[in-house]
């Protein structure tokens, strides 16, 4: 009996071993390695950066491919803005450390964005796609990579705010939104006249300023409507020209914004803000020092954006800059409405309109006196008004 018991043992023990060892040959117990053939590098547009944010093109951007040290399948995308101060060459001397400038990520109120990703390789380069949720947003990408370069496309769903998806026309009766209440009020004729700079500046933009339009006339006609779009991006219907018949879309990722409760955030692109004054038809002089003052207030807004309200009521919409931002971009200016060049171009037009005589009379006075309104103003709102 205890023999018949041995031998059942044994015999039970080779079979297991039979079919163990048959298992084995079938699957192998080493899984096999995957390498990824791209090193820790960054691709900017100079070094081989395609990328893309709703199909269209984005440039001033970097993004590091971090291979994971444990896995070759795996790496990590981390996207963030790089600064080129070559076109303000100049125009920061002494003015602001550059390495000191934060700088907008491809996301608006994202300064960076990191994405890890699975990566399918295939010889010497590795590609991408999927779809992840970070603050809110949906972030859908697909790309590849290689030593030479990598492409990235970003396809950007943004949280729901009341302005989502939403087409402002420009209000056609009062579309510059326009507040200045100081303590220091402008004497016109002193001793018998004295009028608030508010009141002031919006009798100027009643005028024909600009031959028989006035300012907000003006505005109308070359300002159509904005959208606020899903993935974050702020376009506007515009004509360049008044005589234009058609009205043109501004690209995609020049303006994006987040909203929340009343506060906007405009995030701007430098470069698009100097190839707007520059075609503004003012002289040289004039337009570099425009950009030499504005500059480094709308540097420190690079990455946090500018600050801003917006009030909703029924079917009008004011997006406008408060006291705090609006006077250091007032402040940053004053010095140019000082500068003699400027005024005589100023009389000039003036000059050459009859219908403006009540108005010369009152910008030397502004002029001489501004400093001292700066300093009093007690409230001042700048913007725009919409209408849905």
């Amino acid at each position: 009996m205890k023999k018949r018991l041995l031998f059942c043992l044994m015999a039970g023990l080779a079979c297991g071993g039979f079919f163990t060892s048959c298992s084995d040959d079938d699957d192998p117990t080493t899984d096999e390695v995957v390498i990824c053939p791209i090193a820790q590098t960054t691709y900017t547009d100079a070094s081989g950066l395609v990328l893309t944010y709703s199909g269209q093109p984005v440039l001033g951007k970097q993004v590091v491919f971090t291979p994971d040290a444990n896995d070759g399948s795996k790496a990590t995308l981390t996207i963030s803005g790089v600064l080129d101060l070559s076109s303000l060459t100049g125009m920061m001397a002494g003015r602001q450390d550059a390495s000191a400038i934060g700088v907008p990520g491809v996301i608006p109120g994202q300064v960076t964005t990191t994405i890890p990703v699975d990566l399918t390789v295939s010889g010497d380069e590795v590609s991408f796609e999927g779809t992840t949720d970070q603050d809110g947003c949906t972030i859908a990408y697909e790309g590849s990579a290689s030593e030479g370069g990598l492409t990235l496309n970003l396809n950007v769903t943004m949280p729901a705010n009341d302005l989502t998806g939403a087409t402002w026309t420009i209000s056609g009766e009062a579309p510059i939104h326009f507040v200045w209440e100081s303590d220091k009020q402008i004497s016109i004729v002193p001793g018998m006249l004295d009028m608030p700079i508010g009141d002031i500046i919006n009798l100027a933009l009643s005028f024909p300023l600009l031959g028989e339009q006035t300012v907000n006339g003006a505005l109308t006609q070359v300002f159509h409507s904005v959208t606020f779009g899903t993935d974050g991006n702020i376009t506007a219907e515009y004509k360049k020209n008044m005589t234009d018949a058609e009205w043109a879309t501004s690209p995609l990722n020049v303006a994006q914004y987040t909203a929340n409760s009343g506060s906007l955030r405009l995030f701007l692109n430098p470069s698009m803000i100097i190839a707007n004054i520059q075609n503004a038809g003012l002289s040289r002089s004039t337009t570099t020092d425009i950009v030499t003052n504005l500059m480094p207030v709308l540097l420190q807004y690079l990455a946090t954006g500018i600050p801003m309200t917006y009030v909703q009521e029924g079917t009008n919409l004011s997006v406008y800059l408060e006291t705090e931002t609006a006077l250091q971009f007032v402040e940053a200016l004053a010095p140019i409405f000082q500068d003699e060049a400027f005024v005589a171009q100023i009389m000039q037009m003036i000059a050459s309109n009859p219908s403006l005589g009540q108005l010369s009379n009152m910008i030397t006075p502004v002029l001489q006196q501004l400093p001292e309104v700066i300093a009093a103003t007690t409230n001042m709102e700048v913007g725009v008004n919409f209408q849905k």
